[in-house]
């Protein structure tokens, strides 16, 4: 039901920046958002599953590993907003650095495949491949368990997160001005996802853009016009973009085995 809503917000949006053009897809955002909902429904068949068994282990096992953390009850008689604040900005952090991980050689080929969409709109943000939603829960269980935030207060941060996440997705030049070093915004995200050496490793966090400008990672020269995606993406196949981070992992320890034999017989 809640993509209905999102249909909704998105559409209205897009009809205010883009007039009647927004509501006339292309042959490629058709092919685009028809991937991307299957892949959503893909996951949401086996993340009750994935999730629950995380969760009970995670349950069991984080609190015996003797780190710090903070109890529920310190959270008794701070708002709800606060903690609803806490879980964004924790979360935005711990993501820009999970993030920036997907990025290295060895998890690349998991998150290419959110990178794989070369008509990018909200709908992208739910290209995510098992795998990588397996990793995206992990550290969002580390996240509860170790801070100790309300349920209530950890679903509703949950909710803002993806509602923010499918909006930085979305088509069309929408930037902030100088508030676009604190907010990520579709601009900046662009950028991310653009076809372009020169963009490459920039722009990782979700909400707060506040961290790349930290951490030296922040670009956004202009709107972006370019390519999106990268070189010899499956695009919009279904099943190709399940298969993927595989057929690239077994290419890379093909290459890895060629070089060993290649020295060995040196």
């Amino acid at each position: 039901m809640h993509y209905v809503w999102l249909f909704c917000i998105f559409t209205a949006l897009g009809l205010a920046l883009r007039g009647i053009s927004a509501v006339k897809w292309r042959r490629g955002m058709l092919e685009s958002v028809r991937t991307n909902l299957a892949t959503a429904l893909a996951n949401k068949l086996v993340s009750p599953f994935i999730f629950a068994s995380l969760a009970g282990i995670g349950q069991q096992l984080l609190p015996q590993t003797g780190l710090p953390g903070i109890s529920p009850e310190a959270w008794a008689g701070v708002p709800l907003a606060a903690s609803i604040f806490a879980y964004i900005v924790l979360r935005d952090f711990s993501d820009y650095w999970l993030h920036r991980w997907l990025h290295t050689a060895p998890l690349w080929p998991v998150h290419a495949v959110h990178h794989s969409d070369p008509d990018m709109n909200w709908t992208t943000s739910y290209r995510i491949h098992m795998l990588e939603g397996v990793m995206m829960w992990v550290a969002t269980l580390v996240l509860v368990v170790f801070t100790g935030i309300p349920p209530i207060g950890a679903l509703a941060g949950f909710l803002s997160f993806q509602l923010y996440n499918a909006f930085l997705h979305t088509e069309g030049d929408i930037h902030f001005g100088p508030l676009s070093r604190v907010f990520a915004t579709p601009r900046f995200h662009q950028w991310h996802h653009a076809d372009e050496p020169s963009a490459y490793n920039t722009n990782f966090a979700n909400i707060f853009s506040l961290w790349d400008v930290m951490f030296g990672t922040y670009r956004v020269p202009e709107p972006y016009t370019g390519k999106l995606g990268f070189e010899g993406a499956p695009g919009h196949d279904f099943i190709a973009l399940l298969i993927w981070p595989y057929r690239e992992w077994a290419a890379m320890l093909a290459r890895w085995r060629g070089r060993e034999t290649g020295a060995a017989a040196a």
